[in-house]
């Protein structure tokens, strides 16, 4: 019968949890990076559209009343 090394299991464990851990980190970067690049573009988009409904609000001129 073969003895079970302990020390050598839990090292190997710890090793592939830190393995496993800067594996799960960088998915997790990859995926912030993405969602917040596909915000700033809904934002912009977001932003461009309400500009356009405000504009003529804002460039509305009166028009001139001419004393005779």
């Amino acid at each position: 019968m073969q003895s079970i090394d302990i020390n050598l299991i839990e090292q190997r464990a710890r090793a592939l949890r830190a393995q496993e851990i800067q594996r799960v980190s960088g998915v997790c970067a990859e995926r912030m990076a993405l969602y917040f690049q596909l915000m700033g573009r809904s934002l912009g988009s977001l932003l461009a559209t309400l500009s356009e409904l405000l504009r003529p609000l804002f460039s509305w001129i009166p028009p001139q009343h001419h004393a005779r």
